[in-house]
């Protein structure tokens, strides 16, 4: 793609209403990668004020950057299940490296400057600051309430994938998070 086609760019990038997640399970209701997206950086917001609140220095724009374009290659790459993804660590970096390469080739049709600003907030999305935590566990959120909805409609497959991404939250280590899901299981 030449740079500065932003026509192209924004073609490709409303792709994400057509990914589906968890698309080798069988599903009652779907959910687009766009969708995703917009509740993963709604619950990095809320995240971030929560933690806020508990007196932590969070720096919101860097934090909603990466939410929004922590999955935008998979407007390319579409979603690469989760059980294979990570079954094994050679195979998830190599998925990582080429996920980069695309995320890189999509950047590369908007303009030098915010090409690589955005090239940046994906590469850090999920690091070990503060911002990069409330995005995992944000991003791990999501997917949790995703598959407690499945299975309120009937759809027990996902009853593992529930206490699996619990587990997961948990592990991120942070206060809200652990709140969140506190509430959540007491409901």
């Amino acid at each position: 793609m030449p740079q500065n086609n932003i026509a192209e760019f924004l073609e490709k990038e409303r792709n994400l209403g057509k990914v589906i997640r968890f698309s080798a399970r069988s599903r009652i209701k779907d959910e687009s990668v766009a969708e995703h997206s917009f509740h993963a950086a709604f619950y990095s917001m809320l995240r971030a004020d929560m933690e806020m609140q508990a007196g932590k220095s969070i720096d919101v724009e860097k934090l909603l950057r990466a939410a929004l374009l922590h999955d935008l290659e998979e407007c390319v790459t579409r979603d690469i299940m989760h059980t294979f993804k990570y079954s094994d660590r050679k195979a998830s970096e190599e998925i990582k490296r080429i996920s980069a390469q695309f995320f890189s080739e999509l950047m590369d049709s908007l303009p030098e400057h915010m090409g690589e600003k955005y090239k940046k907030s994906w590469s850090e999305a999920k690091s070990d600051t503060i911002e990069g935590k409330i995005l995992m566990a944000a991003d791990r959120l999501e997917a949790l309430l995703y598959a407690m909805h499945e299975c309120s409609l009937g759809n027990s497959t996902f009853q593992p994938i529930v206490e699996e991404i619990k587990e997961k939250i948990r592990a991120v280590g942070l206060e809200s998070a652990n709140r969140v899901l506190e509430g959540l299981e007491a409901t």
